[in-house]
């Protein structure tokens, strides 16, 4: 599965890849001076300046990866909302235009003040919420009020039971419609505040590791490396170097975690 991301997320793959390659190809090299360094009497068993590296490298890369994911999870929410959306303007639209044609059958086919008698304002509101309060009321009154005018072309008659049952049916399509909309709102705020955080995490782990990882470079005497991976301004802001962006293609992830095993 390939994840796509956003440049603002991109440009924090490759700044983290940076850091990434710079720990998996020599982190290796400068682990036995580390050792010797900070362990003169021996590295503790089971314990390595190697594994200390490359636990960080894991770290960032996971963070990266997780902020990764959240950004096309929120992506992929947003993308599902326009069908959604699409289907409440159409619904809209159908029972607006129930009530047009019902308004205009009721005012040209049996008396111009009859819509008013079922409710039908001459101009319907623009609020949906106010749309639906007129339908269900024009509903009622069609149940109730029964029609006794007589039609100027009975092959135009209308039939009350029916007018109201097709009046029922849209308004139901508009509320299924707009509950439809309201939960893809909410589930998108989720899917972005998702985001939120583990861009929040990434800002808090990415210096702190990344400077760690430099001070151990410059610490074995690889000065070009620490200055490679040194967390830089530019850095800090989510913004890659220009070293950063060779290093990996910037619409994947760290270490290819886009594929699924």
């Amino acid at each position: 599965m390939t994840v796509k991301v956003s440049r603002m997320v991109a440009d924090r793959v490759a700044i983290t890849n940076t850091v990434i390659a710079a720990i998996n190809v020599h982190g290796p090299e400068i682990a036995p001076v580390l050792d010797s360094l900070l362990f003169p009497d021996g590295v503790p068993p089971h314990l390595t300046m190697g594994n200390v590296v490359t636990a960080l490298g894991n770290l960032l890369q996971g963070v990266t990866q997780n902020l990764a994911i959240a950004d096309q999870d929120h992506t992929n929410e947003l993308a599902d909302d326009d069908g959604y959306r699409k289907k409440r303007e159409s619904s809209l639209a159908d029972l607006r235009g129930s009530l047009v044609a019902l308004r205009t059958a009721l005012g040209n086919n049996y008396s111009p003040d009859l819509p008013t008698e079922y409710g039908l304002p001459a101009a319907l509101p623009d609020d949906n919420q106010s749309l639906l309060h007129t339908a269900g009321s024009v509903e009622k009154l069609l149940r109730t009020r029964p029609l006794v005018e007589q039609p100027k072309m009975k092959g135009l008659s209308i039939d009350p039971v029916v007018a109201a049952d097709d009046l029922k049916a849209a308004a139901k399509a508009v509320e299924n419609s707009l509950g439809d909309v309201e939960r893809e709102k909410r589930e998108a705020q989720s899917t972005l505040d998702k985001k939120n955080t583990e861009l929040e995490t990434w800002g808090r782990r990415y210096p702190v590791i990344a400077d760690l990882t430099s001070l151990l470079f410059t610490l074995a005497d690889r000065q070009t490396l620490a200055d490679r991976v040194k967390p830089t301004a530019r850095r800090r802001a989510g913004l890659p170097e220009e070293t950063d962006l060779p290093a990996a293609d910037p619409t994947q992830s760290p270490a290819d975690p886009t594929q699924s095993p």
